[in-house]
């Protein structure tokens, strides 16, 4: 790859973030939060400002997906956030938390020096993702017609654009030729993204020291970084592990006011736009959070709701003009006794695939065996209900694909393509489970941080 290619490619990065940097200005839980942290959520943020401003400009208002366009969705926030700039409330970082920011920091060198040294080459970047977003840009709008004439042989031509839109906004803002690629860095500034809002959320459920142990435990696993799925691949699901793991920690474990749900709601509309799950993910931690819900906190679960169901509405209202085609449509199937019947007949075709996938060593180095062993010996962890809630939350990934493996007509294959990824999904949420059990574990040998459900 080319001097310049890279530069277009950390262009890219700092596109998307810019515009995050500044909404989190806005956010009264976010801007409270020392800055690494605050990087991962503003990552989040800026895809979604600028992927579902262009999604809402172009299909409501038919602005087209040009530069001028694209400049002013990414500058509008970072100004209005530098606007209303809050005074800073200084935290005190200590040592080892610098010595894990490094740490984070240099593993994810790796991933970002193989996306900007190869070439793309896993299957879902090739062939859905980054074809859909050279339809939008050749034609300008995401109403593209080649979408909407069902002549056209496309693969998965309803999934949710926020990703393709995104590398729309990379690739025409540089510049970019047919075959240059310059959104790599994009994907791969996800797991940088995804690590420090796991860090943030182990430490707000058990404490500084843990939140490094089990950050540290994470960033190492091989499939988070070059799985299909990971940082060097053009696939959706780290970005959704990212969107739906800060709105469960934002849900579960920040003070239930309406900022903190606004902020949950925006990260929630994140994973509805970024993959079909998304929306299952959403309903799912919209299910659990009202698990706290009282009289007091009506307006924080209603802030938490409201971008989840303009989002939903967004896709809805784009989704019907595009005919369904070359696309696996599990709703037209899935009926509550075919999924019955298929979960518990297929069990011995689905439990050995799963074993087999989820302790696979060159995926995973045997982290979910550490989990399990974590988990039960820290079971009293388990008595915390935000906790508990977590863990459901980590489960929902997998229990979608069980319900996709149950009526599945090449199961085996699916398996192997998707559970991963599912696991992946869920990571956030099982991995602060996960520091919360290894804190009852240490706390009597180690003097930890004591839990805080938010920063001050």
């Amino acid at each position: 790859m080319t001097l310049e290619a890279v530069a277009a490619n950390l262009g890219g990065v700092a596109l998307v973030a810019l515009p995050g940097l500044g909404l989190v200005e806005l956010f009264a839980p976010l801007r409270r939060l020392p800055f690494p942290s605050r990087l991962g959520y503003s990552y989040l943020l800026g895809l979604l400002t600028l992927g579902g401003a262009l999604f809402a400009g172009s299909h409501l208002f038919g602005v087209p997906l040009r530069r001028p366009a694209i400049l002013a969705v990414a500058l509008v926030p970072a100004v209005l956030g530098l606007i209303r700039r809050h005074p800073r409330v200084h935290s005190r970082s200590s040592r080892w938390q610098l010595a894990a920011v490094l740490c984070i920091a240099a593993i994810c060198l790796g991933p970002l020096t193989s996306a900007l040294t190869a070439p793309l080459g896993d299957w879902d970047g090739r062939m859905t993702w980054s074809p859909l977003a050279a339809y939008l840009r050749a034609e300008g709008t995401v109403d593209a017609s080649v979408l909407q004439e069902d002549h056209w042989w496309i693969v998965h031509p309803r999934y949710p654009p926020l990703l393709p839109l995104a590398q729309v906004a990379v690739q025409e803002t540089f510049g970019a030729g047919e075959d240059d690629q310059y959104y790599r860095a994009l994907y791969a500034a996800f797991l940088p993204a995804l690590l420090l809002v796991l860090y943030d959320g182990s430490r707000r459920a058990a404490g500084t020291r843990t939140a490094i142990l089990t950050t540290s435990s994470v960033a190492v696993l091989p499939f988070l970084s070059y799985g299909a799925g990971g940082a060097t691949s053009a696939y959706s699901d780290l970005p959704l592990a990212g969107f739906y793991g800060a709105a469960l920690v934002l849900l579960l474990l920040e003070r239930r006011r309406p900022s903190a749900g606004l902020a949950a709601g925006c990260m929630l509309a994140g994973a509805i736009l970024t993959k079909n799950e998304g929306a299952l993910l959403a309903i799912a931690a919209l299910i659990l959070a009202s698990l706290r819900l009282d009289r007091r906190h009506s307006s924080w679960f209603a802030c938490a709701a409201g971008p989840a169901l303009a989002a939903f509405a967004l896709l809805t209202s784009w989704r019907a003009a595009i005919p369904n085609r070359q696309d696996e449509d599990y709703f037209a199937v899935l009926s509550l006794p075919e999924l019955l019947h298929g979960a518990f007949a297929r069990l011995p075709v689905i439990v050995p695939e799963i074993l087999r996938w989820t302790f696979r060593w060159s995926s995973w180095l045997g982290f979910w065996i550490l989990f399990l062993v974590i988990l039960i010996a820290g079971w009293r962890a388990l008595r915390r209900p935000d906790a508990r809630l977590l863990l459901l939350a980590g489960l929902v990934p997998a229990a979608i694909g069980w319900a996709a493996y149950a009526v599945s007509t090449r199961v085996e294959g699916l398996m192997g393509e998707t559970w991963d990824r599912f696991l992946l999904q869920g990571m956030i949420p099982l991995a602060i489970t996960f520091a919360c059990a290894l804190q009852k574990i240490l706390a009597h040998r180690v003097d930890f941080a004591p839990p805080r459900s938010t920063y001050e």
